[in-house]
């Protein structure tokens, strides 16, 4: 086991993190659930150094019940093009945890601009790096058997931009486009990708 068991990623912003509460209430919810503990950091007192104060950043936070290790990196946002449907049963990753083995191994047959849309037990749930919507006839949608609550995901229900629904393999092509959100990329439907047999691949 990793001596940091779970992680989160944030977005800084000109010096500033992004959703903090929303990433503060999953980070207790973890020491909580999972590491059995108190809340133990407080991501209001992080200072975050002078050279990140300009421009859009990636800040990854490893932790255990103890203690945690930041580190920040330059993001460029990738181009997703196209969505290819994997099958697998029983998945869980209810909290965001190091260890990503098994999520990993689904991208061996992802390919150059694509993402993995991930079926678990026969229903649409995430990608390998986010909460995925879908629109249809002007509101967009978000799977009821999502993996792991993202902090934009809980942001857009809280805001009623979003509602969940249960979407089975066979709906997906009854949707008009479907988009990818996480801490770094927030609701903007100009990222979206119209859904066809070409762009969702079942």
């Amino acid at each position: 086991m990793s001596h940091y068991p779970l992680f989160e990623t944030l977005s800084i912003i000109d010096g500033k993190f992004q959703n903090l509460s929303f990433h503060q209430e999953r980070m207790d919810n973890a020491f909580n659930a999972y590491l059995n503990e108190k809340p133990g950091i407080n991501l209001s007192d992080i200072v975050i150094p002078n050279e990140y104060q300009q421009g859009q950043f990636r800040c990854r936070i490893d932790y255990n019940a103890y203690q945690y290790e930041m580190q920040i990196y330059p993001y460029t946002p990738r181009k997703i093009q196209q969505f290819q449907c994997v099958y697998v049963e029983n998945f869980d990753y209810s909290f965001k945890f190091t260890d990503r083995k098994r999520l990993d191994s689904l991208k061996n047959l992802q390919k150059t601009n694509q993402e993995i849309l991930i079926i678990n037990n026969d229903k649409v749930s995430d990608c390998t790096i986010g909460n995925l919507l879908f629109l249809k006839n002007g509101r967009w949608y978000s799977p009821t058997d999502y993996l792991l609550k993202g902090t934009q995901l809980a942001y857009l229900l809280e805001q009623s931009v979003v509602e969940l629904v249960s979407i089975n393999t066979k709906d997906l092509l009854e949707y008009e486009a479907v988009m990818m959100i996480n801490a770094l990329n927030p609701f903007d439907p100009k990222r979206a990708i119209i859904i066809n047999k070409q762009s969702i691949i079942l």
